[in-house]
């Protein structure tokens, strides 16, 4: 009898082991689906909050494209689907820390190759890099887990004036590089937008706290 039962025991053991590793399975294809998607279904999909969209693409500087940013935010589906403030400014922290990262593996593949004065421009922005790499992650831990809004908001704007210093230094040193350019323009929007919608989180936070 004892053996019988060590037997079902056994057997439970293994269906919710087997359960579990469906779970994760079915989650990590979840969100693969969710990075991979083709450009022509991100283009389909409707924001869920079209006004939050709106408000965190609402520029103050000169020069600002704000169906520019629409256009950025709306090519990934993270920030699109996001559903509220807080979903919104950590999907855009998500994003901004993946293009950062793809944009200084691209710096550091090219810069072995070039001549010394591009050689410069490209160290340059290989630090700004690694600075803004450095922010989005100090942002994401403020937003997340210690709701310092205020914190993550001076980390969006720094994110936004390195990718401007590192398009400076390219002008500097006569760089033309397209990838680069655009990478720090997608840095520059979406650390801006981002800054617009950690900002109304702030408020909303503040608001709700005192109701």
């Amino acid at each position: 009898m004892h053996r019988f039962s060590s037997s079902i025991h056994s057997h439970n053991k293994n269906i919710m082991s087997s359960s579990i590793n469906f779970s994760i399975l079915a989650t990590f294809i979840l969100l693969s689906l969710l990075f991979f998607l083709p450009r022509t279904i991100i283009a389909t999909l409707e924001p869920n909050s079209p006004k939050l969209l709106k408000n965190a693409c609402t520029g103050y500087t000169e020069g600002w494209n704000s169906s520019f940013c629409l256009e950025i935010m709306k090519s990934h589906p993270q920030i699109v689907l996001a559903k509220d403030l807080l979903h919104l400014t950590l999907s855009i922290i998500e994003t901004g820390l993946i293009n950062a990262i793809k944009t200084q593996i691209y710096i550091e593949e090219n810069r072995k190759e070039n001549i010394q004065e591009s050689r410069r421009a490209l160290d340059q922005c290989h630090n700004l890099y690694d600075h803004i790499i450095g922010v989005y992650k100090g942002a994401l831990i403020h937003v997340k887990k210690q709701k310092l809004y205020d914190i993550a908001g001076a980390e969006f704007s720094m994110a936004a004036n390195n990718a401007e210093y590192c398009e400076n230094w390219l002008n500097i040193y006569d760089t033309i590089d397209a990838d680069i350019s655009s990478g720090n323009q997608i840095i520059k929007y979406l650390s801006l937008s981002g800054y617009n919608a950690v900002n109304d989180l702030m408020i909303t936070d503040w608001i709700t706290k005192r109701m």
